[in-house]
């Protein structure tokens, strides 16, 4: 998965990137515990730009997760990679298709979780007890269990497809206002629900922009394939929002900041049957018209069901 979308990277390295006049949110989702296995979309952002428009962007993501309760005990680094196309088929369609993949790993940033819980003050819960750079994913009511030796296994691994329309707004507009239906299909058979398994969803986006920034936002609606039996029990729906903001500073730098919220995926299992709340800090350079950004992922409020910590590097690129 990392070499096709570090390939695709450096064959469009020669291409046009996105104008930085334009607005786009991170490319980074929800890194929680519970968001590691069904459809799981970042902010699609408000993309009309004309018919014939194509873009590409692929993203790594690392997170490092400790969640303990009684009910189960997370203790893992996972890395998420995802690539995207998206073509304009009209003013007021655009269509993308996507590949992405979760896999366990081990960079052993334990220490650095620890050290930043200490320099904010922030309680340990029982990290210290257990030693460092483990690999534990264990949720004994439904038998589900992850270990070392599923390094490199592919948690979930996806095909998603997306389609756009605007609702309100041209690229002229302070307000801009647009429609996305999103789906997913899971490849697979290390899922813990199954192969094969189909997630819908549709997401709102929302932006107002000015001369050095923006506010935009997104409310996301999602449901879940419940034909089968599965082993870990899972809510037929779930909603989330995002809010961010983003500053440039110039033609070709950016500061961006995402304020994410989602409902729980898991039903009864303790904290992880709690919403979720995460902030990203972003920086973006636009250079030769190609869009690189670097993003610092941090949990919020509750510690049990969110990262410790993470961070993402992304590229986006215009084709033509």
């Amino acid at each position: 998965m990392l070499r096709f979308l570090w390939l695709c990277s450096v064959l469009l390295l020669g291409c046009p990137g996105a104008p930085a006049a334009e607005v786009q949110p991170l490319l980074v989702r929800s890194t929680s515990v519970g968001q590691l296995f069904r459809l799981n979309p970042p902010v699609m952002g408000v993309p009309f730009d004309g018919d014939g428009r194509s873009t590409f962007e692929a993203s790594r993501t690392y997170v490092n997760l400790w969640a303990r309760d009684k009910r189960y005990l997370v203790d893992a680094e996972v890395i998420d990679d995802q690539a995207r196309m998206a073509i304009g088929l009209a003013d007021w369609l655009q269509v993308g298709v996507g590949l992405s993949a979760r896999h366990l790993a081990q960079a052993q940033t334990d220490q650095v979780a620890i050290t930043v819980h200490d320099i904010l003050m922030i309680g340990q819960d029982g990290r210290l007890e257990v030693g460092k750079h483990k690999t534990r994913y264990k949720i004994p009511d439904y038998s589900l269990e992850y270990s070392k030796k599923d390094r490199g296994l592919n948690l979930s691994e996806q095909i998603t497809g997306d389609m756009s329309i605007p609702l309100y707004g041209d690229a002229a507009s302070s307000w801009r206002f647009s429609g996305s239906l999103l789906g997913s299909y899971e490849m697979s058979k290390a899922s813990p629900y199954f192969a094969g398994a189909r997630d819908l969803g549709l997401q709102l986006n929302g932006r107002y922009a000015w001369d050095q920034g923006a506010a935009f936002g997104a409310i996301t609606r999602l449901s879940f394939d419940q034909s089968q039996q599965v082993a870990v029990a899972t809510r037929p729906q779930q909603g989330g929002w995002v809010l961010g903001y983003l500053h440039r500073f110039n033609q070709d730098q950016e500061a961006v900041t995402q304020f994410m919220v989602y409902q729980p995926v898991f039903r009864q299992l303790g904290q992880l049957s709690r919403n979720t709340y995460e902030i990203h800090l972003g920086y973006r350079h636009h250079w030769s018209r190609l869009a690189f950004e670097l993003t610092l992922i941090e949990n919020m409020f509750y510690y049990y069901n969110s990262p410790d910590w993470g961070f993402n590097v992304g590229i986006r690129s215009l084709i033509f």
